[in-house]
């Protein structure tokens, strides 16, 4: 079966976290498909048997693997149920720290997907088990309850996590070596992304975007798609809405303030903008998370 794209669309914040059960699931099996973000599963319960890019894998409770952007993966029972695993996605470009020595985080996930010899199973025993639960458990529960600061924990958990693998790429050989074409494009892309997520607040538009990054506007408006399965200014609006939504349930500033913070032209077209994504008026929206926030805490 030839894999099918899962638009970045689908990657509704710049991380994800949740336990995956495939008895009350009516996705399972997971059909071969790719996507432009990272994703790694840790299995809970039960067998799985999982398709890799041109590798097959069982996987059993305490196992890790590692999906690769554009990395084709499916995963299926091995004959009995239950099945349940975590799963946790992000987009590079969130994790990259600025002043490191050594090259971004994104730079070194792309230069270890060429890399052959690097495998994306981790068995139980190539790492430190509780520490590894502790990272990934801590990640699910801090987006499930979403309280104050949950962003900062999911960002320093899901770069220790990766801080973790990529010491196990490096004992079993991976070294930094001089970038390839396909790493270098995927480089620039994952800095325009980066850019964005800092310059929302400001009057972006893809042309300057394209000049800023050295392209011509019609061939970066379409890597763009090719690369993010969106648009340019799709994700612009993403982000911004993203960032709407932290200020709405967080902070009790007006909607002509957080439609300024978060780069729209006016309230009204804010207002529209979040509507249109959200189902509900930005208002209404703050009503009912403060509304479900008090009867959690009670």
């Amino acid at each position: 079966m030839k894999p099918y794209f899962e638009c970045l669309d689908k990657l509704n914040k710049p991380y994800e976290a949740f336990l995956f059960d495939a008895q009350t699931s009516e996705m399972f099996p997971i059909l071969p498909h790719w996507h432009y973000f990272v994703e790694i599963l840790y299995m809970v319960e039960g067998k799985a048997y999982v398709e890799a890019g041109e590798e097959n894998y069982v996987l059993e409770p305490g196992d890790l693997i590692v999906f690769y952007p554009q990395m084709a993966h499916a995963i299926y029972s091995t004959g009995q149920l239950p099945i349940r695993y975590y799963v946790l996605k992000f987009d590079p470009a969130h994790l990259n720290i600025s002043g490191s020595a050594l090259p971004s985080i994104s730079s070194l996930i792309a230069m270890t997907a060429v890399e052959q010899k690097l495998s994306v199973y981790f068995s139980k025993e190539k790492f430190n088990q509780e520490k590894m639960k502790q990272l990934i458990q801590g990640s699910v529960k801090a987006l499930e309850e979403k309280q104050f600061g949950y962003d900062i924990i999911m960002h320093s958990n899901y770069c220790l996590l990766m801080a973790e693998i990529l010491r196990i790429w490096k004992q079993e050989g991976f070294q930094i070596k001089k970038r390839k074409k396909e790493t270098v494009l995927s480089e620039k892309f994952t800095e325009v992304s980066e850019y964005i997520s800092q310059h929302y607040q400001e009057d972006l538009s893809v042309a300057e975007l394209a000049e800023k990054f050295h392209m011509s506007y019609s061939y970066f408006a379409a890597i763009f798609k090719e690369y993010y399965g969106q648009t340019c200014k799709e994700m612009i609006l993403t982000i911004r809405l993203q960032k709407a939504e932290d200020l709405l349930q967080f902070t009790d500033f007006d909607l002509t303030y957080i439609s300024q913070e978060t780069g729209f032209c006016d309230c009204s077209h804010f207002i529209k903008a979040f509507k249109q994504k959200y189902g509900v008026t930005p208002r209404k929206y703050r009503m009912k998370e403060k509304s479900f926030d008090f009867v959690s805490r009670k």
